[in-house]
C-alpha cells in the first residue's frame, strides 16, 4: 500500500479559512474603492462644472451692474455734473476679467470632467474582475479545498487504522 506524506491538514484548513477572509476583505476594500471613484466622478463631472456655471452667472451679473454704474456716471447732461468714472471703469475691467476667468474655468471643468469620467470607467472594469474573484472565484476555491481536506482526513484516518505493513494476508 502506498503511503502519503500529508503532515499537517490543519495548515491546509488555515489556508482555506485565510482564503475566505481574504475574499471578504477584498469585498469590503473594493466597495470602498468604488465609493471613492463614484465620489470623485461626481465631484469632477457634476459639482465642479456646476460651481463654475454659477460663478459665470454671478460674473455676468456683476459685469452688467458695473456697466450700468459706469453708464450712469458718464451720462450726465453737462460735463461739470459728471462724476469721475475711474473707479467705475476699473470695476468694469475687473468684472470682465473675472467673467473671462470663470468662462475659461468652466471650459476647463468640462474638459476635465470628460477625462475623469473616462478614467473612472477605465478603473471600474478591472475592479469588476476583482469583484468576481472575491465574490465567486475565491469562495469556490475555498469550497474545493474543503472537499480536498475532507478526502485527506478520511484517507489519513483510514491509513492510521491499517497495520504498518498493510493488510494481513493468509499464505
Amino acid at each position: 500500500m502506498s503511503t502519503s506524506d500529508v503532515r499537517n491538514i490543519d495548515a491546509l484548513e488555515d489556508l482555506r479559512v485565510g482564503i475566505l477572509k481574504m475574499a471578504d476583505s477584498w469585498v469590503k476594500s473594493l466597495q470602498e474603492i468604488r465609493i471613492a471613484i463614484h465620489r470623485a466622478e461626481d465631484h469632477f463631472t457634476n459639482q465642479v462644472p456646476k460651481h463654475w456655471r454659477h460663478e459665470t452667472q454671478l460674473a455676468e451679473r456683476e459685469l452688467t451692474e458695473s456697466l450700468d454704474n459706469l453708464q450712469q456716471k458718464q451720462s450726465a447732461a453737462r460735463a461739470s455734473d459728471r462724476v469721475s468714472a475711474l473707479e467705475a471703469q476699473k470695476r468694469v475691467r475687473r468684472a470682465k476679467d473675472r467673467l473671462n476667468l470663470c468662462r475659461e474655468r468652466a471650459r476647463t471643468a468640462k474638459a476635465v470632467s470628460i477625462e475623469i469620467k473616462h478614467q473612472c470607467d477605465e478603473i471600474l472594469g478591472p475592479l469588476a474582475d476583482m469583484a468576481d474573484q472575491s465574490d465567486n472565484q475565491l469562495p469556490a476555491a475555498a469550497i474545493q479545498l474543503g472537499g480536498f481536506l475532507d478526502a485527506l482526513r478520511r484517507y489519513s484516518e483510514s491509513s492510521q487504522s491499517l497495520p504498518p505493513d498493510g493488510p494481513a494476508t493468509e499464505t
